[in-house]
């Protein structure tokens, strides 16, 4: 069946304060441009519709039957909610997560209250919210430094992880003066890194893990070292049975407790005793093919792009027949 598909794109903002992140832009550019192509080697019609604050004139006009969602804010990621919010009062289906999982999964102190209310594994945190603001007590050195709402390793530099009070008061008031909101300290969990995708349906489904290999001098991912490609993954990999079930059991668990649906992709950290913990949820993931981890996970479970896009519209569009 022939659709007309709107994709809603992220806008970049010319003259924002917002922190410039040119390498996530290009990515969004590129992966507009495949879902395009894609959808329209699919069958469909394809309209590109800009996320703004004219989102809903422009939806009411053209009247799509489905929504492809692709737009990380408007401005800024603090509100990728909202345009997820504005999705919904146009009462066209759109693919992706809810406005309330955006919310739950952006916001990282909340993400975190979240999971561990329902058992998921994440590290231990506590937030500084102003320059000069008493320090957490109670962590246990080294701890990660990192802004409460950004994508794309926004603000986590070398400097971002501390091993003493000195570092962390340095660390914090960077972050609450650059980005102008709160910082998470979260303790930082040395061990093996993966991204964890997650494929929605009646039963979601877990991709194949990508693991995150660092160079010893990095050991994290920092802006710098994401915004250059300057580590390696691997996908499939070498993983032990057990450490996989636990690994996937946890993502899951991550999924289904913020609420997710359609897709989302989940990063984990494994410590010394093979726990693994859950250190951020990412309810709008990158796809553009051969280069973002989703589509490459889902390539090596057997999942094509045209596969994939098309799945997902289909989710979408199964919401509109259910209601």
């Amino acid at each position: 069946m022939r659709l007309r598909v709107a994709v809603v794109y992220t806008v970049e903002a010319p003259d924002s304060d917002c922190i410039a992140n040119p390498h996530g832009t290009e990515q969004l550019n590129r992966t507009n441009t495949a879902l395009r192509q894609t959808l329209e080697e699919l069958g469909h019609e394809v309209y590109l519709i800009p996320g703004d604050f004219n989102l809903l004139t422009r939806l009411s006009k053209e009247r799509p039957d489905v929504i492809f969602n692709n737009c990380t804010g408007i401005n800024d990621k603090s509100s990728q909610p909202q345009v997820a919010g504005m999705l919904e009062l146009s009462k066209i289906p759109f693919t992706g997560s809810s406005q309330l999982a955006h919310t739950l999964a952006l916001y990282k102190p909340l993400t975190k209250k979240v999971l561990l209310h329902h058992g998921v594994p994440t590290p231990r945190f506590a937030v500084i919210s102003e320059a000069g603001a008493m320090l957490p007590e109670g962590l246990v050195y080294p701890v990660i430094i990192k802004p409460e709402h950004e994508g794309s390793s926004m603000g986590i530099s070398d400097k971002s992880v501390a091993g003493c009070p000195k570092e962390v008061r340095a660390a914090a008031e960077y972050v609450i003066r650059q980005f102008g909101q709160p910082a998470l300290v979260e303790e930082f969990v040395v061990g093996r890194e993966f991204t964890v995708s997650v494929l929605g349906g009646p039963k979601p489904r877990i991709l194949p893990p990508v693991e995150i290999l660092f160079k010893a001098s990095e050991g994290f991912y920092s802006h710098t070292v994401k915004s250059r490609d300057a580590v390696q993954t691997h996908c499939p990999v070498s993983i032990e049975p057990e450490l996989l079930s636990r690994i996937e059991n946890v993502v899951l668990g991550a999924f289904k407790a913020l609420e997710c649906r359609d897709y989302a992709r989940i990063d984990v950290r494994v410590d010394s005793t093979g726990t693994p913990y859950v250190i951020d949820v990412n309810t709008l993931p990158g796809l553009e093919p051969g280069y973002s981890d989703y589509p490459k996970s889902a390539l090596a479970a057997g999942v094509s792009y045209i596969q994939l896009v098309d799945h997902l519209l289909g989710l979408a569009l199964g919401r509109k027949a259910s209601n």
